[in-house]
């Protein structure tokens, strides 16, 4: 490995000429020097040495990125997990900042691999809600969940607006004459994400006079995708359209109802939740809810950053708008 000793012998200047030129620090160097020196460390093939750069600034220049993780489910499966991990890793980067991604099923992981990195801040993705406090009280430093619903005070919460998000699924299937509907959604492990979406949904319907009956919510935890589509065909009153908690479940929904020969949306209507680009070239026939999720991660690592430098900013609960995306998945009712 070429080092700052090897190119100061070569420029036949001090090592802390170099040093100085490499950290962009030339102070009295000369420009004719310093690009030498630059030149020279581009032909030798010169690597700077992060970890020391670290220790000598004293900053780790890390961002922690917190994944829940389970024995059954790959954190990075999931497609908004995925997206999000990518753009927030892409804003981290242009700020010269290392992203360390973690994944934990246990709390007393979290403070072990924030403290045992030096991590500057972190960013919570998933369900923690129950453990906020605890995270909190055991980690100074700047923490950002996402789409929490934490009573917790002093929460620095990045989320979207997911009961609007219901209320608006539930007015366009109003507004095209479906009266019978079904929720699918995950309960137990989704927190109140799901249930926000699930509440603007049937708080809307039920102002309409519009009964959501319970045998047509149907719950991931109990029932599969396939179990869904046999139970609605075995159904005497079936739902003429579901609102689904994501895209990807609305689109293995259509698929297998597809499969069974029902013309969608006729047959049965769908709105999906997300609109993410992950699924752009599948879903552009989907209705769905669309979230920013560019914009949700840009926001959070503005938020993080603005904490980082000013550690006494107080705690911010930032909730961005959500919007319906009309395709052709839900069918008009006479």
């Amino acid at each position: 490995m070429v080092t700052l000793k090897d190119i100061a012998e070569r420029a036949g200047v001090s090592m802390m000429t170099v040093s100085r030129v490499m950290n962009s620090k030339e102070g009295k160097v000369s420009e004719k020097t310093a690009s030498r020196i630059r030149s020279l460390a581009d032909e030798m093939g010169y690597i700077p040495n992060s970890s020391a750069r670290s220790l000598a600034a004293k900053s780790s220049q890390i961002i922690a990125v917190i994944l829940r993780d389970s024995n059954t489910f790959h954190p990075l499966s999931d497609p908004y997990n995925a997206s999000f991990l990518g753009f927030i890793t892409r804003e981290i980067q242009k700020r010269g900042f290392y992203v360390m991604i973690h994944f934990v099923q246990d709390f007393s992981d979290i403070t072990f691999r924030l403290r045992s990195w030096n991590a500057e801040g972190a960013i919570f993705l998933g369900v923690f809600d129950e453990e906020v406090q605890k995270i909190q009280n055991r980690n100074k430093i700047p923490l950002v969940f996402i789409d929490s619903y934490s009573n917790v005070r002093q929460l620095i919460n990045i989320g979207i607006d997911d009961y609007k998000g219901g209320q608006l699924a539930a007015e366009y299937f109003l507004k095209n004459g479906h009266k019978t509907l079904g929720f699918v959604g995950p309960f137990t492990k989704t927190g109140g994400v799901i249930s926000k979406r699930y509440q603007g949904f049937s708080d809307t319907l039920l102002a309409h006079q519009i009964t959501l009956f319970d045998k047509h919510v149907y719950d991931l935890e109990q029932m599969d995708p396939q179990d869904i589509i046999d139970s609605i065909s075995h159904d005497s009153c079936p739902p003429t359209g579901l609102f689904v908690f994501s895209d990807e479940t609305a689109l293995q929904l259509i698929n297998i109802a597809s499969n069974k020969g029902w013309d969608i949306p006729s047959r049965l209507s769908f709105i999906g939740f997300d609109d993410l680009p992950f699924f752009c070239t599948f879903s552009d026939k989907l209705t769905t809810i669309h979230q920013d999720i560019f914009r949700k991660a840009e926001t959070s690592c503005n938020i993080l950053f603005e904490h980082i430098t000013t550690p006494d900013k107080p705690s911010e609960n930032i909730t961005l708008d959500v919007r319906l995306v009309e395709r052709n998945s839900v069918c008009r009712l006479s």
